[in-house]
C-alpha cells in the first residue's frame, strides 16, 4: 500500500473511530482509573501525532504553492522528505487507534457483564415477588405464568435488547422501529 493510500485510509477511519471511541468511553461510568488513564494517554498521543501531521501537511501545501508559483510545474515539489517523516507517524497512529479500540472493547465487555448480572438480579427479584403473590392467592396461576414468561423473555433476549438500545442511541433505527422490534421480542 502506497503512502498516499495509507493517508487516505487513515484519514477516513480516524474521524469515525475517534468519534465512536469518545462516545463509548464517555458513557462508561464503570471503568477503572487505570484504564481511563491509559485511554487518556493514548488519546493524547493521537492528538500529538495529528498536530505533527497537520504541520507536515501545511509544509507540503506551502512547497506545492511555491513550486507552482515559481515554475508553473508541479510534477516534483520536493516533499518526499516530509512524506517519509509522515509514514511512521501514520503507522503509529493506526497502532494507537487499534489499541484504543481494544481497550474500549474490554470496557464494553465488562459493562455488558455487569448489565447482564443486573438483569438476572431483577428477574430473580420479580420471580420472588410473583412466587409470594401466587402463594398468597393474590394472583392466579395463569397471571403468574404470564408474568414469569414476560420476565424470562426480558432475560432471554438481553443481548438483542441491548443491541437494539445501542442502535437507537446511535440513530441507526428510529424510536418506532425500536418499539416494533422490542414488541416482536415479546417484552
Amino acid at each position: 500500500m502506497g503512502l498516499f493510500d495509507k493517508v487516505k485510509t487513515v484519514a477516513s477511519s480516524v474521524s469515525s473511530a475517534a468519534g465512536d471511541a469518545a462516545a463509548t468511553v464517555g458513557g462508561n461510568a464503570l471503568t477503572s482509573a487505570k484504564e481511563n488513564a491509559k485511554l487518556v494517554a493514548i488519546k493524547g498521543e493521537i492528538s500529538t501525532i495529528d498536530s505533527q501531521l497537520n504541520t507536515a501537511y501545511i509544509q507540503i501545501g506551502k512547497k506545492y504553492v511555491e513550486q507552482a508559483a515559481a515554475t508553473g510545474d508541479v510534477s516534483d515539489i520536493g516533499v518526499m522528505d516530509i512524506l517519509n517523516s509522515i509514514e511512521p507517524k501514520l503507522d503509529k497512529k493506526v497502532e494507537l487507534e487499534d489499541e484504543l479500540i481494544e481497550i474500549e472493547k474490554q470496557l464494553k465487555d465488562q459493562l455488558i457483564m455487569t448489565e447482564k448480572a443486573n438483569a438476572q438480579r431483577i428477574f430473580d427479584e420479580e420471580k420472588a415477588k410473583f412466587d409470594k403473590a401466587l402463594k398468597m392467592d393474590v394472583m392466579s396461576q395463569d397471571e403468574y405464568n404470564e408474568n414469569i414468561a414476560k420476565a424470562q423473555s426480558k432475560l432471554d433476549n438481553f443481548d438483542q435488547i441491548r443491541r437494539l438500545k445501542e442502535q437507537l442511541s446511535m440513530d441507526i433505527i428510529t424510536k418506532s422501529e425500536f418499539n416494533t422490534k422490542i414488541s416482536a421480542l415479546g417484552v
